[in-house]
C-alpha cells in the first residue's frame, strides 16, 4: 500500500469512528422505556404490554451498543495500525491484505483467505451435532421414544 493509500484509509478509518462515536452517543441519549410518560391506559394487560415491550426495546439497544463499541474499537485499533506501520498486514500470514478488502472493511486484520480460515475454524456458539451421524442417532432415538 503506497502512502497516498494509506492516508486516504486513515481519513476514512477517522471518519468512520466519528460517525460510529455520534451513534454510540445517540443510543446512550435514548430515553429508556420508564423514563417515558404513560398516556394512555393504566390496566394491568396495557402494563404488561408496556413492560413486554420495554424488555424487547432495551434487548435490541443493548445489542445495537454492544455492536457500535465493537465496531469502534475495532476502528480504533486500525488506526493504531496505522500509526505502527502495521496496518494492511494479515496477522495471520503477515502477507498485505488487499486494498480492495480494506476498502470493504478498513478495520480488517487479516486477509481474504486467513479470515476463511479463521471462521471456517471458529466453533459455533451454540453446541451443534458435528456430524450427521450423530443428528441421526438423535431423530432415530426420538422415534424409538415417539413409539
Amino acid at each position: 500500500m503506497n502512502e497516498n493509500q494509506l492516508q486516504k484509509m486513515k481519513t476514512r478509518i477517522e471518519s468512520e469512528l466519528a460517525s460510529v462515536n455520534e451513534k454510540i452517543a445517540a443510543v446512550k441519549k435514548t430515553p429508556k422505556p420508564e423514563e417515558l410518560e404513560s398516556g394512555g391506559d393504566n390496566t394491568p394487560l396495557s402494563e404488561e404490554a408496556d413492560a413486554s415491550a420495554a424488555v424487547e426495546e432495551k434487548e435490541l439497544e443493548t445489542e445495537v451498543l454492544s455492536s457500535l463499541l465493537d465496531r469502534a474499537a475495532a476502528l480504533d485499533q486500525a488506526l493504531k495500525r496505522v500509526a505502527d506501520g502495521t496496518y494492511g498486514i494479515c496477522i495471520s500470514c503477515s502477507k498485505p491484505i488487499s486494498i480492495e478488502r480494506l476498502e470493504a472493511v478498513p478495520e480488517a486484520v487479516r486477509c481474504e483467505a486467513c479470515q476463511e480460515e479463521y471462521e471456517h475454524t471458529q466453533k459455533p456458539c451454540e453446541p451443534y451435532p458435528t456430524e450427521w451421524k450423530e443428528v441421526e442417532k438423535v431423530y432415530e432415538e426420538k422415534k424409538e421414544y415417539e413409539s
